[in-house]
C-alpha cells in the first residue's frame, strides 16, 4: 500500500508540456534547448524510482531521460566538460526532435496505462487526519506514553488505524484489542507475574485482582486499571471474538480510542510502580525508612 501524491503527477505533466513547447522552434540556441528540458530529469527520476505500478510507463520514462541526457552530452560538452561556446551554438529542430518524440511516446504509454491503475480516495473518519490514520495509527496514544509501549503493540495500533481508514471497522477493533493485550502482558510482568501461562484476558485480569487482594503483595496493580480491563473484556473483547458480532465505523472508532486510553492508564501505572521502587531504593541506600 502506498500513498499517492497527485501533485507529483500534475507537476510531471506540466514539465512535459513545457518541455514539449520549448522544442517547437525550427532552430534555437543549444542553451535554450537545455533550459527548456532541464526540469525533466529530476521529475522523470522521481517517477522512475517511485513504487507507482506504472511498469510500462517507467520504461518509456527511462528512454526519455536517456534521450535528454544524451542530447546534453552531445551538444553541450567537449571531452566530458561543459562548453560555453557550444551553449551558444545554433541547433536545428532535427537535432533535438528525438526528445520531442520520446515525450510523445511517454505520454501515450502513460495515458494507456492509467486505465489499468486503480487509485482510491479515502474520506476522513471522525476528527482524524486520513494520512495520520494510515501512516501512524499508534499516534492516538499520547507521545509521553507511546515511548514506553512495546513495538509489537504499536504495530497493532498502526494496523488498527489503517483498518479504520479503509472502512474495515471490525478489523480495527481486533487489532486495537491485540495491541492492548500486548501492553497488558508487559504490565503484569512489572508485578512479577509469569505471563507465559496466561492464555486469555480472564486469566490476566484474575492475576491482577489476586495481587490487589493480597495484603502481602507489593507493589500492587491499580484497581482502576483492573476494572477498566475487566469492563473491556466483558463488553468489547469477548463479544468481538464471536463471528456474529461486528463493529460499524462509529463502534470501531470508540473502541480504538478506548483501547488507547486504557494503554495510557497501564503505562502510567507502570511508571508509578517504577517511581515508587526508585524512591524505595534511594531511601534504603540512605538508611531511611519510607513513610507509612
Amino acid at each position: 500500500m502506498k500513498r499517492v501524491n497527485l501533485l507529483d503527477y500534475y507537476e510531471l505533466a506540466e514539465t512535459l508540456q513545457s518541455a514539449k513547447q520549448s522544442l517547437q522552434a525550427d532552430s534555437q540556441k543549444a542553451g535554450s534547448v537545455f533550459f527548456g528540458t532541464m526540469s525533466l530529469p529530476p521529475k522523470l527520476t522521481k517517477f522512475i524510482e517511485s513504487d507507482n505500478g506504472f511498469t510500462t510507463s517507467i520504461r518509456a520514462a527511462n528512454e526519455l531521460l536517456a534521450a535528454v541526457n544524451e542530447w546534453s552530452v552531445a551538444h553541450l560538452y567537449i571531452d566530458g566538460k561543459y562548453s560555453a561556446e557550444k551553449f551558444d551554438e545554433e541547433v536545428h529542430n532535427w537535432q533535438y526532435s528525438a526528445i520531442s518524440k520520446k515525450i510523445d511516446a511517454f505520454r501515450s504509454v502513460f495515458e494507456a496505462e492509467c486505465h489499468d491503475i486503480d487509485i482510491y480516495s479515502v474520506g476522513q473518519i471522525a476528527i482524524y487526519k486520513t494520512q495520520a490514520l494510515v501512516a501512524e495509527g499508534a499516534s492516538i496514544i499520547p507521545e509521553e506514553y507511546r515511548r514506553d509501549v512495546p513495538e509489537a503493540a504499536l504495530s497493532e495500533f498502526n494496523s488498527a488505524g489503517k483498518c479504520l481508514a479503509f472502512d474495515l471497522p471490525t478489523s480495527c477493533g481486533f487489532h486495537a484489542l491485540r495491541g492492548l493485550e500486548l501492553v497488558m502482558d508487559e504490565y503484569l510482568k512489572e508485578f512479577g507475574v509469569d505471563t507465559k501461562k496466561l492464555k486469555n484476558w480472564f486469566a490476566y485480569i484474575t492475576e491482577a485482582k489476586k495481587l490487589i487482594d493480597d495484603p502481602a503483595a507489593s507493589p500492587k496493580p491499580s484497581p482502576k486499571v483492573a476494572a477498566m480491563l475487566d469492563r473491556m473484556r466483558d463488553l468489547d473483547r469477548n463479544p468481538l471474538m464471536h463471528p456474529r458480532d461486528t463493529l460499524d465505523t462509529n463502534g470501531a472508532d470508540q473502541l480504538f480510542k478506548l483501547a488507547a486510553i486504557t494503554v495510557g492508564e497501564l503505562v502510567r501505572d507502570i511508571k508509578r510502580v517504577k517511581q515508587d521502587q526508585a524512591v524505595a531504593l534511594l531511601a534504603s541506600a540512605a538508611g531511611a525508612a519510607l513513610p507509612s
